[in-house]
């Protein structure tokens, strides 16, 4: 029983007594005045308890996340939406509103209620600005649509929406055209259209867009200059600079806005590359064709090409070592190329060649046996087997050099017992077994190996058939008759018409015989000359298969020669590379 039931109740007992004993004196109450003390004592107690209770137990702070809101009251729904809309973001603002919105148009806090609805609308009009601004359009918009149809800032929604969607349209618009100019490699154009961002007025247009476009745009500006410099590299050629230009350009292929053209010239690039390859191989520089092609990247459409293109260096490296196992070994790799390869022609014409080429080295073993035993048949027999050789072999030079030494060998054997019979016949002194010696000599005919030694001889006994008296006393009297030096000139010119090294060099050998106060001279130091640049030429030309042989061939070239200098820096050049 509460403290208040208590007073109640005693009060209501006094009240009672007093009525039945109306008789009693007026102050005979007086005499319970230990029971009234009590009371009083009962009294005051139990309000300050009540007191310190209410002091103690004061209502908690409501949780608004745990509200049951069916239930909630209208107050607390004020509270709570009061607290979520000082969160100043627009899901917590328009939460707000829904919380106090759902109370009924006549409820008593509606007039309090109407007044933050509208303060709040307002500000989610603002922040969906901030956010159209932000480049948020669609969140935008979404948001601003959702402003209750009641307040104020609702009757400027659909205005505000079109302006927002207007100017989005611009700034879209002219970034779209600026990036569709940089993306056709047009940087210049991509800024003048670009610089009418700052016109917009929007800060994710006229601000983060065009700084974004200002920064692509710089980039292009340098991806020009590296594109200008591979091309400029590119046109200059050599494997160094095509190796420079091919780097440059891989790093504008993978975002550049210049990717299209350094594609193009990469591919540019890689069919340089198989020319050089293709050049350094029909030179037999096996390295400088391979490192070409080992730069050809693989995203290139001559790529597949290039690989097969490494099978036929490989296999064309094989057979310039020139036995018959390196030949078979080249056909064994050339016939690995697929039938659909675009190369696999070139390589069943190298197949066919090195085929004839196994057949060729065979003629040429087999005469080379034959010629060992120096038998004029033999010897004979090697020549026609090696003339079967055709020009078009890479042993027909060896070839040459060989039918030309039987061929010396075969003369020489015929011709040297008619050398040896008019030898004897002049010893027999005479004029007529001089006339005799000079008619057995004359046979030898020209071209042949002992010609110029028979015409040596013809002239001395010529010479000797001269009556005493046709030489002046006052001369001294010559070694070689006046048609000497001629004849000389002329034979060297015979045995230069062979045309290989070694007649060159035997025709330069006898030239320069020719006494320098002849009137044949001249003509001596012309055709020396000549003959020394074709020597020259064949040495560069041999230096491909064999600089042992190339700088063989240079060292022939007499110092009198004016290519002599150049034959000498040449095969400084061909030493340094062994």
């Amino acid at each position: 029983m509460t403290t208040d039931s208590k007073t109640n109740l005693i009060a209501s007992s006094i009240s009672s007594e007093a009525v039945s004993h109306r008789g009693a004196s007026r102050f005979k109450f007086l005499k319970y005045w230990p029971i009234w003390g009590m009371v009083a004592i009962a009294l005051s107690g139990g309000v300050g308890f009540g007191s310190y209770r209410l002091l103690l137990h004061q209502p908690a702070k409501p949780n608004c996340a745990q509200v049951f809101w069916p239930f909630a009251s209208g107050s607390l729904r004020v509270y709570c939406a009061q607290e979520k809309a000082s969160k100043q973001t627009l899901e917590d603002l328009f939460a707000a509103i829904a919380l106090v919105d759902a109370l009924d148009t006549n409820h008593p806090l509606r007039p309090a209620i109407n007044p933050l609805i509208e303060q709040w609308s307002t500000q989610a009009l603002d922040l969906a600005e901030n956010a159209f601004h932000a480049g948020k359009l669609d969140r935008a918009i979404e948001y601003a649509q959702r402003i209750p149809a009641q307040t104020t800032a609702y009757k400027v929604v659909k205005e505000r929406v079109e302006e927002w969607q207007q100017i989005w349209a611009e700034g879209e618009d002219i970034y779209n055209r600026a990036e569709a100019a940089l993306d056709n490699e047009e940087w210049r154009k991509a800024y003048g259209i670009m610089i009418k961002l700052v016109q917009i007025d929007n800060r994710y247009w006229s601000g983060t867009q065009f700084d974004s476009m200002t920064e692509k745009i710089i980039v292009a500006q340098k991806d020009e200059r590296k594109l200008v410099k591979a091309k400029r590299l590119m046109r200059r050629g050599g494997l160094d600079n095509l190796s420079e230009s091919l780097g440059l350009v891989q790093e504008l292929i993978s975002d550049s806005v210049y990717r299209r053209s350094a594609r193009k010239t990469q591919n540019t690039i890689a069919r340089k590359l198989i020319t050089i390859a293709e050049y350094s191989l029909e030179r037999r520089n096996y390295h400088a064709s391979m490192d070409a092609l080992q730069l050809i990247p693989q995203d290139t459409p001559v790529w597949t090409q290039a690989q097969d293109f490494m099978k036929i260096a490989q296999a064309s490296a094989s057979a310039w070592n020139g036995t018959i196992v390196n030949l078979e070994e080249a056909i064994n790799q050339a016939s690995k190329l697929d039938i659909n390869s675009p190369l696999y022609g070139k390589a069943q014409t190298l197949i066919s060649h090195w085929q004839k080429e196994i057949t060729n080295i065979q003629l040429l073993q087999t005469a080379q046996m034959q010629a060992q035993t120096g038998d004029i048949g033999d010897l004979s027999s090697a020549v026609a087997q090696a003339q079967q050789i055709s020009s078009q072999s890479d042993r027909w030079q060896e070839a040459q050099q060989e039918i030309d030494q039987w061929q010396s060998q075969i003369q020489f054997r015929e011709d040297q017992p008619i050398l040896d019979r008019a030898d004897q016949l002049a010893l027999q002194g005479g004029p007529t077994a001089l006339q005799a010696a000079i008619q057995e000599a004359q046979r030898i005919r020209p071209g042949r190996t002992l010609y110029d030694e028979a015409q040596l001889r013809i002239s001395d006994w010529q010479y000797q058939l001269q009556p005493p008296e046709s030489t002046p006393l006052n001369e001294p009297l010559q070694t070689v008759p006046a048609n000497g030096p001629d004849q000389l000139l002329k034979s060297a010119e015979t045995i230069a018409n062979k045309g290989t090294p070694k007649a060159l060099a035997a025709a330069i050998e006898q030239a320069n015989q020719i006494d320098p106060e002849s009137p044949s001279q001249f003509q001596a130091k012309v055709s020396i000359d000549n003959w020394s640049e074709q020597l020259l030429d064949m040495a560069r030309g041999q230096a491909l298969a064999d600089r042992d042989a190339a700088i063989a061939i240079a060292q022939k070239i007499p110092s009198n020669s004016r290519v002599y200098d150049s034959a000498q820096l040449q095969i400084q050049t061909w030493q340094q590379q062994e």
